[in-house]
């Protein structure tokens, strides 16, 4: 159990792009390749208190291509397509100093957008499919290797005033995945940010994740992680504007509370592209 609670973060660090945003306009694609690198040292205990691993560490590498489709003025077709390498650091137990490489939870949906409100504000209710494209074959496992569903309310917009145009995005929802057990999950991700000059922006993000399931960890014949868990983690990013379709971003975040998950810390790098 000190080893493998931190396979959880990993599956939630697989959608690290899938926000609501803004629309995409009518016939325009969206494109963001990203990668992601995640460690952890050590994990929160059913009580919540933090323990180290007795010997070495886990860590994950995330490469994804997230992106999308303006279908309509208020439909954006959405998808996600990751591909993970997972690496057992640890240096005693069954599983010591293994890696397991493969594709991840893909998902696909629509997002809807509600309001006229103006450019500058949107609402959107966005509803995506989630297909496992791996076989858990050997450890350390990819994820829960279960179909799920996700809905998910976004609230985006962007000031006229203040500091040159502060911006936020907004999003809770609900993420379920239909094996024994779920586990059903609740999410939240509040982002805000500015524009620190024409080709500079920053952004901080707060985000949490409280995972629910009836599933005892261990007893389930394909898995070996318990499902139920929860987590805050924050995040800074800075963005350079190459131009009007074309941005470059880079971030750093960490795990600042949880409960039977992993403590753990990484980077983020992607690139957005709108043509």
């Amino acid at each position: 159990m000190k080893k493998i609670v931190c396979l959880l973060v990993l599956l939630v660090t697989m959608l690290p792009f899938s926000r609501a945003g803004f629309p995409i306009g009518y016939g325009r694609y969206l494109v963001i390749p990203g990668y992601n690198y995640y460690t952890a040292r050590g994990y929160w205990d059913g009580n919540r208190a933090y323990n180290p691993y007795p010997s070495g560490s886990f860590s994950s590498h995330f490469f994804g291509i997230y992106g999308g489709y303006g279908v309509g003025r208020r439909v954006n077709f959405m998808y996600n397509l990751p591909f993970v390498a997972q690496v057992d650091n640890n240096t005693s137990g069954d599983n010591k100093l293994a890696t397991t490489v493969g594709l991840g939870d893909a998902s696909v949906g629509l997002s809807y957008y509600f309001n006229d409100f103006d450019n500058n504000h949107h609402v959107s209710l966005t509803g995506s499919l989630i297909v496992p494209l791996y076989a858990n074959a050997t450890k350390p496992y990819i994820g829960f290797q279960s179909f799920g569903a996700e809905v998910k309310l976004g609230f985006a917009g962007s000031a006229t005033g203040g500091f040159r145009n502060p911006y936020y995005d907004i999003e809770f929802g609900v993420r379920q995945f239909f094996s024994d057990g779920g586990p059903t999950q609740l999410f939240a991700n509040i982002t805000g940010g500015v524009p620190v000059s024409d080709d500079w922006k920053l952004s901080g993000t707060l985000s949490g994740v409280n995972s629910i399931s009836s599933a005892v960890a261990g007893t389930t014949a394909f898995y070996n992680y318990n499902k139920s868990f929860d987590f805050i983690r924050i995040a800074a990013n800075a963005g350079r504007v190459i131009n009007d379709n074309v941005s470059i971003w880079g971030g750093l975040y960490t795990d600042i509370a949880g409960r039977s998950v992993g403590r753990g810390s990484g980077l983020s790098l992607s690139a957005v592209l709108k043509f």
